[in-house]
């Protein structure tokens, strides 16, 4: 418990060492990682007690959820939520704990939080996904912060800035799911270009014909690489940049059907609601509130 100082600072001043004796700590000055290794964290069950930082728990379970899911769960995606700073809760601890927690220094999270848009909300266990990869940067993570290696605080550095970064784009919707990125260099180099591209009034024919092949060999390859079709994968880029539009008011409905690239606002809704069981429009109201 060497890093007792920092753990305090993040988790709360009147946490002890023998409340974390069940439980892995990976901690650096803005950013700590806790992973329950043989039971309950004693200070997680501890009624009303508050944090002076952001919490962020990420589940891996897939029936007995410690916070019950209110949004649509998808393959390859975890459950996370996330509270605000002193906000009294507690852990009712009735099983062995299947998530991972995360604590993020308050100032540092805002900071970064603003450069995503103008204000800080305020988190009561506000759910949303995050992709499985990030399994494998926390793993990382606790790896390098567990060594003593001379310069490890830069690695540290990067590697919280990476995290939390992740975290508050995925917060925002903007996931993405890195196992679907294609190592073949013809099909990452469409799938960045409909990043780009999405807006516009892109076809299969249009992809094929950019990655200098037949129409049917880019359809065989391109599904092979990244698991779906070029006009489904197309189709959730735009219906996934549609959700940010849809979360600002900016635009109308029908504004944002087109710049995503929706031949009609028909063919929006339909294509939305296959995803969300719920209109663009009724997707805005229930955001909202």
């Amino acid at each position: 418990m060497d890093n007792m100082d920092k753990i305090k600072k993040l988790v709360g001043e009147t946490i002890t060492e023998s409340n974390l004796k069940n439980v892995d700590c990976y901690v650096h000055d803005k950013f700590a990682l806790f992973i329950q290794a043989a039971g309950f964290c004693e200070f997680a069950i501890k009624e009303n007690h508050t944090h002076p930082s952001y919490m962020i728990i990420i589940e891996f379970g897939t029936d007995n959820f410690t916070f019950p899911p209110k949004i649509e769960l998808k393959k390859n995606y975890y459950l996370a939520s996330i509270l605000s700073p002193e906000i009294p809760h507690e852990d009712k601890g009735t099983d062995f704990p299947n998530y991972y927690t995360i604590m993020i220094d308050r100032e540092y999270f805002e900071s970064q939080l603003l450069l995503y848009q103008n204000e800080i909300p305020k988190f009561d266990w506000h759910q949303f996904l995050i992709c499985h990869d990030v399994l494998k940067m926390l793993h990382l993570y606790a790896f390098e912060s567990s060594k003593t290696m001379k310069n490890s605080e830069i690695t540290l550095e990067c590697q919280t800035k990476l995290l939390t970064h992740w975290i508050i784009r995925s917060l925002l919707g903007e996931n993405y799911d890195m196992r679907s990125v294609s190592t073949n260099e013809r099909i990452g180099r469409i799938q960045t270009y409909i990043e780009i591209h999405c807006g516009e009034n892109l076809t299969v024919a249009d992809l094929a014909r950019n990655a200098n092949m037949s129409v049917s060999n880019f359809n065989r390859l391109f599904s092979k690489e990244v698991g779906t079709s070029p006009k489904n994968y197309l189709t959730d880029v735009r219906i996934n940049k549609s959700i940010k539009l849809l979360r600002r008011n900016d635009f109308s409905i029908s504004e944002i059907a087109a710049q995503c690239g929706f031949s009609s606002l028909s063919h929006f809704s339909t294509a939305f609601k296959k995803v969300y069981d719920m209109s663009p429009s009724e997707y805005r109201e229930k955001y909202q509130k």
